[in-house]
């Protein structure tokens, strides 16, 4: 009996050694593994979005809006930067973006309007990439006015995240412009169908600087997005006044003002009438948004399952695909990036451990569980 106990043991230890060698093997194979796992729990952009012509991501800076547009013709357009706290998640996000380019330009830079949870990351864009044309709400600092010679028709502010905003911006020498109606964002190639709209600000000045807001409309092939920064109803009910239906109708709408009560109207999101809602929203802000009363407003238009917010599903990227048609219609393709289930880096060796440490349990651990009853009996 002792022999016999003594041969399973050594068959335990040899069958231990085996695997503990297959284990050590995948040394040979650890960044394929370790890249594997942490896109299992960090799920990252998958290949279809990428194939995209057109993507749109949806920037994860908590409480703020931060938008970047990859454009059909090889062109950036980044809308906001969200709030300072953010700006190293937001440089890190464009540093991923950017490390698929050979260049480190941004060819249309939008901030729509004053407040430091759009404008707060600003200074960072400016130290960190070439802004070719800026785009800045009808919103002036006190030395601007001065120096520009503005009497009225102005808005005003002096806000130290503005002023070092603009302060880049001259320092920059980009061509910047006034980001109302009027606006055209000229394409690299005419042949490339797709096209930027700005319906609003339809004022010249606003009370509220939220209603700086640009309303935006980007489309390509049959598929239109509408941003909207944190415009309010007084502006949605100008756009629905000034345009038609057909103007204003879009797949993807990006909800005003965080979710807030004072946007999307039941007016405005009817004439929209979107497939997708995004909010970009902060976890846990101390506004309370999204409201209730308007997811429950959106859910009725677009479904539950429609609705992609930044708090829940972290970066959001939306692409139109014009090779795979849907109904007559380019297909839309979604990947966001979901709260991680770990939130630290899983390395090749914590895998090789934990397997090993699962292995020597199953193995040799009930041979002494039993040899330690039959002890106290």
């Amino acid at each position: 009996m002792a022999k016999s106990n003594a041969k399973n043991y050594k068959v335990r230890i040899i069958v231990f050694l085996i695997i503990t060698c297959l284990l050590c093997s995948t040394f040979l194979f650890n960044q394929k593994i370790e890249t594997f796992i942490n896109n299992y729990f960090n799920p990252v952009v998958t290949s279809d979005v990428e194939n995209c012509e057109l993507k749109v991501h949806f920037i994860d800076v908590g409480q703020g809006d931060s938008i970047l547009i990859e454009l059909p013709d090889d062109k950036i357009m980044l809308v906001d930067a969200g709030p300072g706290k953010s700006e190293e998640k937001l440089l890190e996000y464009l540093s991923s973006v950017y490390s698929r380019r050979n260049d480190k330009v941004i060819d249309y830079f939008v901030i729509t309007h004053q407040d430091e949870d759009h404008t707060g990351g600003a200074d960072v864009v400016f130290d960190n990439y070439k802004v070719l044309n800026f785009y800045r709400p009808n919103v002036f600092t006190d030395k601007e006015i001065e120096e520009l010679g503005y009497s009225s028709g102005v808005g005003n502010c002096n806000s130290l995240c503005y002023r070092t905003m603009i302060e880049k911006m001259y320092l920059e020498d980009c061509d910047w412009f006034l980001n109302d109606e009027y606006t055209s964002m000229p394409k690299l190639d005419d042949n490339i169908n797709y096209n930027i709209q700005f319906l609003s600000p339809i004022d010249d000045t606003y009370t509220d600087s939220n209603n700086y807001s640009p309303i935006i409309i980007i489309s390509y092939a049959n598929r239109k997005f509408m941003l909207t920064g944190d415009a309010e109803k007084k502006v949605e009910d100008q756009v629905l006044v000034k345009y038609s239906i057909t103007d204003v109708s879009c797949d993807v709408l990006k909800l005003g003002h965080h979710g807030s009560n004072t946007s999307t109207s039941l007016e405005f999101l009817s004439a929209v009438s979107p497939s997708y809602a995004v909010i970009s929203v902060g976890e846990g802000n101390s506004h309370g948004h999204p409201d209730e009363e308007v997811l429950a407003r959106v859910k009725s238009v677009v479904g539950e399952n429609n609705i992609l917010r930044t708090d829940l599903n972290g970066n959001i990227i939306i692409g139109v695909d014009k090779d795979n048609v849907v109904s007559g219609k380019a297909e839309i393709k979604i990947a966001t990036n979901k709260a991680p289930l770990i939130y630290t880096y899983i390395h090749w060796w914590t895998v090789v451990v934990v397997i090993e440490g699962f292995c020597f349990i199953i193995i040799f651990i009930p041979k002494y569980g039993k040899k330690m009853l039959k002890n106290k009996k």
